[in-house]
């Protein structure tokens, strides 16, 4: 593989995970929880005069993957986090949203790990989603 190929990759990668960065400032991340795999909060739209946040759901099973216990981006299809992680959780602050679980790692023993999602989830007009996979939206949540 040539070195061009290689830092093309590379910057392609860090350009993915680059813009999906930040949704925890136009995120009401105060309000998010976990039902199951799936992400549920307000955020901005793009008509804040109008509707200020919409709710949004999105499953994290197309966000992320179980790698020997640790949690990593999801960038296509073909596998999940889910099946291999339990007890998950999240909690956010100004600058992070990090989910925790207990993952199925080395040995078959089960392993506490985090990641925070900031790096890897977006919001566009009131809707989260990472890399292809798009929640959906309504304009009234659960609270």
């Amino acid at each position: 593989m040539s070195l061009i190929t290689i830092v093309t990759v590379a910057l392609c990668a860090i350009g993915k995970l680059a813009n999906a960065q930040d949704f925890v400032t136009n995120c009401t991340w105060q309000t998010g929880f976990l039902s199951g795999s799936f992400l549920g909060m307000y955020c901005n739209n793009d008509d804040w005069a109008r509707y200020s946040y919409d709710w949004t759901w999105l499953d994290t099973q197309g966000c992320l993957i179980n790698n020997g216990g640790e949690l990593y981006p999801l960038s296509r299809s073909g596998g999940s986090y889910w099946d291999t992680c339990g007890n998950c959780s999240v909690r956010g602050s100004d600058y992070d949203f990090l989910i925790g679980c207990e993952c199925l790692g080395p040995g078959g023993i089960f392993v506490p790990t985090t990641y925070d999602l900031n790096r890897i989830i977006w919001n566009h007009d009131g809707i989260l989603g990472c890399f292809d996979h798009l929640g959906n939206k309504t304009e009234l949540g659960p609270f």
